[in-house]
């Protein structure tokens, strides 16, 4: 059985095969490192999801939330869930970043109380880090945002739209930059700050083919994740016949009761998980470009050859 090495130089095809092979191969010590650290922001997550559906299922912003309370609570749901959205992420990601680092230091062997130890240790800077992103993200947003929200307030609908619709583009152009900040904070144990100066610098020059790598591995996450929304899909169709065939079409919160609220939390959470596929090809990537930049796992193996010649 061909060994996984990360520190070496991969094409776009070999990310992703070797990101499966490597779930399949350690899937077992990874989850139990992940289930140790994550399952309680997962928790936290599956009830904000739970809440924010059960706020929002079903509603018209500009009719329902008529009153202050109702807008309050949508308010409070969606927050709730951006938090715990963040949280279980920065986690996530950093785990799984802190899991290969112990991988690659353990011949692949590695010890799963160590790694979760090393986890504790670095908590605060990993939530530090998730933080900083999102603040980063807000940033490029607000701008364009606001210019296109004062625009569509003034009467310029149209260019207001556009120009909302147009966040997206220095959106997801940062979002690449920074895709390999927690590999590269763990890996070579780097402040906040310099993380995100090291990714911005790795990510220089191979922006499209980590952003190709990434679209590719979100695409086949989405396909996978399709598969558990398919009960929404069949439950929504049949209360939508159901509702014709009574005539209660008129009343949308009919089609979001208590089942559809479990089929979709059910759903929300398989897709939370997979997204430990996207975790694990970010490390490739990461140490993929690290090689192309520093030629650091070049460097091992030489330091390794000379230390057993000695």
């Amino acid at each position: 059985m061909k060994d996984i090495h990360f520190r070496k130089q991969r094409e776009l095809g070999q990310i992703i095969s070797d990101t499966f092979v490597f779930l399949r191969r350690s899937a077992k010590p990874l989850l139990s490192v992940l289930v140790r650290t994550c399952s309680i922001p997962f928790i936290i997550l599956i009830v904000a999801v739970g809440y924010y559906t059960n706020v929002s299922a079903g509603s018209n912003f500009l009719t329902t939330f008529s009153g202050t309370a109702d807008i309050a609570e949508f308010v409070i749901a969606l927050i709730g869930l951006a938090l715990a959205g963040i949280i279980f992420n920065a986690l996530l990601y950093g785990s799984t970043s802190v899991f290969v680092k112990h991988y690659i230091a353990q011949n692949q062997n590695p010890e799963v109380s160590v790694v979760v130890q090393h986890i504790k240790d670095k908590t605060s800077s990993i939530l530090g880090l998730g933080f900083a992103n999102l603040l980063i993200i807000l940033a490029v947003a607000f701008l364009p945002a606001a210019i296109g929200g004062f625009l569509f307030a003034s009467g310029a609908e149209t260019l207001g739209i556009l120009l909302i619709f147009l966040v997206i583009f220095p959106l997801l152009f940062v979002y690449v930059k920074l895709s390999v900040i927690f590999p590269a904070l763990i890996d070579r144990d780097l402040s906040i700050q310099e993380s995100i100066k090291e990714s911005w610098k790795l990510v220089k020059d191979e922006w499209w083919m980590t952003f190709i790598t990434i679209f590719i591995i979100a695409l086949l996450i989405g396909v996978i994740g399709f598969v558990f929304q398919i009960p929404v899909v069949i439950y929504t169709i049949i209360k939508t016949v159901t509702s014709v065939q009574s005539g209660t079409m008129g009343d949308p919160e009919a089609f979001f009761d208590t089942t559809y609220l479990v089929l979709q939390v059910i759903g929300s959470a398989m897709n939370y998980i997979l997204y430990t596929i996207l975790a694990i090809a970010l490390n490739f990537i990461y140490y993929n470009l690290n090689e192309r930049k520093n030629q650091s796992g070049s460097l091992d193996q030489i330091d390794t050859i000379g230390a057993s010649d000695v």
